[in-house]
């Protein structure tokens, strides 16, 4: 087996890699570092999330980095804060001794700060795009010395719209240095990168991670909508030691989430582009530490969070696309160790997810949700660990006396079940949970009824107004209304089949009219023209013609 000690690494590097813990080389290490040590090649490497990229650059920039030298040496460029700061981090712990002065700069830091400390002399700077560019306008960073430019989590750098700023700081950069990219996933944005501001480089695959991947196993749960929060309790319930990452769409969704956790109990933390830094790395930290166990991101805000033995990733949201779905459920199974990736859909998303899944050259199974039974049995699990080490480091001579007392006078049995229940309230009581049905497919039985309403884009609407509309006449939630698919003359949508009747019956035009059936109308109805000549239906006095803004409450 290759060590870091076959890579060519200096006894002092190998000292700080041994106080770490590490003994061996990723894949992506041991083909990456002899490549950097030995020549001026540059390097184009691909590998997933969790498989030692940091290292793979931090160690050769480390080793060949000089001290004091009193200029930039070297620059990573990386899509997010933590990120930065997480690279900046690891960079710091893998100098050892070695007197060489590491730099995080990113959005949301005082930038004052920032000023002192380049002034002050640094020869590795961390920093995200935009605050680089910032650095870069202001002249108070300069590049034209430098020995590296790194490129870390390229692709999401292209994803987040940072390919212009990429290019004009490698412009900006000394043009006999290094360029290293590292990335997840190869799109053609990236390439053109490397075409563009590489000279010769070398492509470095690690074509073994699919045995890594083979760590964590995919499934999926069907459920319909309205159920989903309560799978994701049922998901976490039946885990023993559940401590993961749960993936939503939006940072709306991101809070309410959280907070719906927090107020059944479960320590949860919100994470997404709105929150301060100050507050990003409190939660980062708490969750680091276990205070936090459960960690709501958006997939912006989640890029950086590296956080070691995640035993699940749980998408309550579907992404967007495979490489997303990679970057997701590749922050768990690492290191030898074993993790699951729960994906949570509605019928209408099955299609969706294979897609994405085949994108993303994952085998994923169809799975029930785990039962009540199985949830019990788990929490009795956790409740009887908890007891024996309370048990075991604390002691209760205050209560010998009372505990012997009520022995005596009552039937031990008896005694402790009261104080359990009272602990726990009604958590292995199988009536207090909620059967989750199976979910019905679109249009079938008692599933989702086929709707249109003769309204769409020539009476003003978009999907929101829409949605809003019928929620409001029919008095139902908007999560119930999927499959909206806003047309000229006309809108199409699903409703769960037992709100259908109520729709078709509450959802009419100001004089009364109906405005929804179900299939196709197939001609236009005759309320058609008065709605052209008084306007569309209105709420509050106003037609639903924009710039309509929804009122609140």
């Amino acid at each position: 087996m290759t060590t870091f000690q076959d890579l060519g690494l200096s006894a002092p590097t190998l000292a700080a890699l041994d106080a770490k813990g590490f003994a061996n080389p990723t894949p992506i290490q041991e083909r990456t570092i002899p490549l950097l040590l030995s020549g001026a090649i540059d390097i184009v490497g691909q590998a997933r999330t969790g498989t030692g990229k940091t290292a793979a650059f931090a160690l050769p920039i480390v080793e060949v980095a000089s001290e004091n030298c009193g200029h930039v040496q070297a620059l990573v460029l990386a899509p997010t804060r933590e990120l930065a700061i997480q690279v900046a981090e690891e960079i710091n712990s893998l100098k050892g001794e070695k007197r060489v002065r590491v730099l995080p700069v990113y959005g949301g830091q005082d930038i004052r700060q920032q000023f002192a400390a380049l002034k002050r002399g640094v020869d590795v700077v961390v920093g995200t795009p935009g605050r680089i560019m910032d650095h870069l306008s202001r002249g108070t960073l300069r590049l034209d010395r430098l020995d590296f430019v790194v490129l870390d989590e390229a692709d999401e750098m292209c994803n987040m719209g940072f390919i212009d700023d990429v290019r004009e700081i490698l412009m900006a950069a000394n043009p006999d240095r290094r360029t290293l990219l590292f990335s997840a996933t190869m799109p053609r944005e990236v390439m053109r990168i490397a075409a563009e501001f590489m000279g010769d480089f070398e492509t470095v695959r690690v074509e073994d991670e699919r045995a890594d991947a083979q760590l964590t196993r995919h499934v999926f749960h069907e459920i319909d909508d309205a159920d989903r929060f309560e799978a994701l309790c049922r998901v976490i319930d039946a885990q023993p030691e559940f401590y993961g990452l749960v993936f939503t769409r939006t940072r709306a969704d991101a809070d309410q989430v959280a907070e719906k956790l927090n107020e059944r109990g479960y320590p949860a933390e919100p994470i997404h582009g709105d929150l301060s830094q100050p507050r990003r790395e409190e939660i980062l930290a708490k969750f680091r530490s276990r205070r936090a166990t459960i960690l709501v991101a958006t997939d912006v805000a989640a890029r950086g969070i590296d956080v070691p033995d995640l035993t699940h990733v749980v998408n309550y949201a579907l992404p967007q696309d495979p490489a997303t779905f990679v970057h997701r459920t590749g922050r768990t199974g690492r290191a030898g160790k074993e993790g699951m990736a729960v994906t949570l859909i509605a019928p209408g998303e099955f299609r969706k997810l294979m897609f994405i899944t085949r994108g993303a050259g994952i085998d994923i199974a169809k799975a029930p949700l785990p039962r009540i039974r199985d949830v019990i049995f788990s929490k009795k699990r956790r409740m009887m660990d908890k007891l024996e080490t309370i048990m075991a480091e604390e002691s209760f001579d205050a209560y010998d006396d009372m505990a012997r007392e009520l022995m005596a006078e009552k039937d031990p049995v008896e005694v402790v079940a009261a104080l359990l229940r009272n602990a726990f309230g009604d958590e292995l009581v199988e009536s207090s949970y909620r059967e989750i049905s199976p979910a019905p497919k679109p249009g079938a039985g008692n599933g989702r009824a086929d709707l249109v309403c003769a309204l769409g884009r020539v009476d003003g609407m978009t999907p929101p107004q829409f949605v809003e509309f019928v929620c409001r006449a029919a008095k139902i939630k908007p999560f119930a209304i999927q499959h909206v698919r806003v047309q000229g003359t006309r809108t199409t949508f699903t409703v769960p089949m037992a709100d259908a009747e109520r729709v078709m019956e509450r959802v009419r035009d100001r004089d009364g009219n109906l405005l929804v059936s179900r299939g196709k109308f197939e001609k236009k109805p005759p309320f058609r023209h008065e709605f052209r000549k008084s306007g569309p239906p209105k709420r509050d006095g106003k037609p639903f013609r924009k710039p309509y803004k929804p009122s609140k409450g």
